[in-house]
């Protein structure tokens, strides 16, 4: 769940309670993370903390959620590599807040604390379901507001909800209600993503790695674009 600058500034006090404190000459934990992408199924969901401002603020505000950000992977390319649709703001001018990245990038940037990816148990029909929901809202804005009913927008969590409704899928996250500095707002909180009963984890598909890895068929981390996805 990325944070627009206006709420990342509003949040650096709670964040900067999260930090934590190195001592002196202390250097950086800078692990890079990669996954094993045949792994992954379409549906699955892959999450990532960051050591950054967004990372430790959306900490900060739910402290029971071990991630900051959630994607729906969504499928392979021909080369091996999996996608995913996530909801996060723009990088650059011009780019949407829904959009596809390679599931390597989401989880391999050098601010990566943490990363995990997990399954729901659901149909076949119900995952492709969510896959198709998503892919159809790639292009939609990021909702910085994080209003419960924006209009062709939408933050990382709200998206995993609406696939989730999409598809039929039961319970659904629950949303909370929280007053902060900008205002009360009602919310989906990663915790609620991460207690669903019917999520679990697969340990296997992410882990540290020293460098940034290929795998067969060319998935090299760092590449971007609109993916043709099998």
């Amino acid at each position: 769940m990325r944070l627009p600058p206006r709420r990342r500034a509003l949040l650096a006090v709670l964040a900067s309670a999260a930090l934590p404190w190195r001592g002196p000459g202390a250097a950086p934990r800078n692990p890079l993370w990669t996954l094993q992408d045949a792994q992954l199924r379409p549906g699955d969901l892959l999450f990532r903390r960051t050591v950054s401002l967004d990372g430790f603020g959306v900490h900060a505000i739910d402290a029971a959620g071990r991630f900051s950000h959630v994607g729906l992977v969504v499928g392979h390319a021909a080369d091996g590599c999996a996608w995913v649709v996530h909801a996060c703001p723009p990088e650059r001018a011009g780019q949407a807040g829904v959009r596809y990245t390679q599931a390597r990038s989401f989880v391999g940037g050098h601010d990566v604390l943490d990363a995990a990816a997990a399954r729901l148990r659901a149909r076949a029909s119900q995952r492709q379901d969510m896959v198709e929901w998503a892919r159809e809202r790639v292009g939609w804005g990021f909702n910085d507001r994080f209003a419960w009913h924006a209009a062709h927008a939408l933050y990382c969590t709200q998206l995993v909800d609406g696939a989730m409704r999409a598809a039929g899928i039961t319970p659904l996250p629950i949303p909370r209600r929280w007053d902060t500095p900008l205002g009360e707002l009602q919310v989906i909180p990663m915790s609620s993503v991460l207690n669903l009963p019917q999520l679990h984890m697969l340990p296997a598909v992410c882990h540290e790695t020293a460098v940034p890895s290929l795998v067969p068929g060319g998935c090299a981390h760092g590449k971007a674009g609109d993916p043709i996805l099998s």
